[in-house]
């Protein structure tokens, strides 16, 4: 039995750099096939994401300009909260297709209030960097998530009265 060496197990920078390309790029086509499916527009999704990496790097420049503690665990909360918000559209539009409900006007709404929180939330870091102090940021996506569990337990509420209607008339 031959014994394993780093060698034998080691691959050259661009061996990986490949490799990785190569699953970038399929994760890539499954999460636009994803989207297609869905019938959510890639590239806006595209350009949130743009934006979250933006505001991600102009938030942690204003915690240093700020002088406030900076630490990578932070920045990886932030992060990882950021990638959640991308999902929100992906929900909204799996619902509606597993209720055939045409939703796409309110997947699209959505985004389109995803993008402007996002600029909201890099022009006040703009601003807090350029003036050195902190400039208040409003929370535009806690709204919307309320907004939206609002209105799906309302929509759950009149599907289960007209259910309870609907089968009370039978015994009736």
């Amino acid at each position: 039995m031959e014994a394993l060496t780093l060698e034998s197990k080691s691959m050259s920078i661009s061996e990986f750099l490949n490799q990785s390309e190569e699953v970038v790029t399929v994760v890539k086509m499954a999460v636009y096939s994803f989207f297609v499916y869905l019938g959510i527009d890639g590239d806006v999704v595209q350009v949130l994401f743009i934006l979250m990496c933006i505001d991600t790097v102009l938030g942690a420049t204003k915690a240093v300009v700020l002088g406030n503690k900076f630490s990578f665990t932070k920045l990886l909360w932030g992060i990882v909260t950021k990638l959640s918000v991308l999902i929100i559209p992906l929900v909204i539009a799996l619902v509606a297709k597993g209720l055939s409900f045409d939703f796409s006007w309110f997947v699209v709404a959505i985004l389109n209030i995803l993008i402007a929180a996002e600029g909201f939330s890099t022009i006040s870091n703009i601003l807090s960097i350029k003036s050195k102090k902190n400039v208040e940021n409003v929370d535009f996506i806690s709204m919307l998530l309320k907004a939206i569990r609002e209105g799906l337990h309302s929509i759950i509420n009149r599907v289960l009265t007209s259910i309870e209607l609907g089968s009370s008339k039978k015994t009736d």
